[in-house]
């Protein structure tokens, strides 16, 4: 039988596949705009609620430690492609402005802290990297959403491929393994003296 992350990695490739059969059609564009948010919304929920229902997947993301969910963060380096489609009139500068320069600072913050040695200032900077990083993405989503509304196709970028990818996979899994920090944040305290990495969040 396969391992846990190893079944893990072959849902997140296949969702990713989906979400890359999805743009090639543009998927996003054929859905009524209200639909889009519902979409993402839906996706998040769902892979939260399996991650935390589901044994096998449970198990895979416990296995799975900080520093490697802080590696995976590092795609939101995307941010900086986000600054350039604007500069080509490709995105509207509020969406470019917002999704691009968070990313690009929640994407600095988890490469300081995959450098960043154990211990009680790591804890509180992660506290705060995971804060904002959240943060960040409901920014993006919001403002996408808000854009759609009130200034229709100005973010069919995102419709298409590569983009679609943003909201269709990656914006739900960050956001889930946010959640799964916090989660873990509150078991170490819980378990005092647990060390934040190697232990309780390892």
């Amino acid at each position: 039988m396969k391992s846990p992350i190893f079944r893990f990695l072959i849902l997140l490739a296949a969702w990713g596949l989906a979400a890359t059969a999805a743009g090639a059609v543009h998927l996003l564009f054929r859905l009524p705009v209200f639909a889009v948010p519902v979409l993402v919304g839906g996706l998040t929920v769902a892979l939260a609620v399996a991650v935390s229902r589901v044994a096998w997947l449970s198990e895979a993301v416990r296995r799975i430690s900080v520093r490697g969910i802080l590696t995976v963060h590092l795609i939101r380096f995307v941010g900086f492609y986000f600054l350039w489609l604007h500069t080509l009139g490709r995105l509207p500068a509020e969406f470019a402005h917002n999704a691009g320069w968070g990313d690009v600072v929640a994407a600095v913050g988890a490469l300081a802290l995959l450098f960043w040695p154990e211990g009680p200032g790591f804890r509180r900077a992660l506290v705060l990297w995971n804060v904002v990083g959240l943060a960040d993405l409901f920014v993006a989503v919001g403002t996408g959403g808000w854009l759609s509304f009130t200034r229709p196709g100005s973010m069919i970028e995102l419709a298409g491929l590569p983009l679609t990818l943003v909201p269709l996979w990656a914006v739900p899994v960050l956001i889930v393994s946010h959640f799964v920090i916090f989660r873990r944040l509150c078991e170490a305290r819980e378990a005092t003296g647990a060390p934040l990495v190697s232990g309780m969040l390892h």
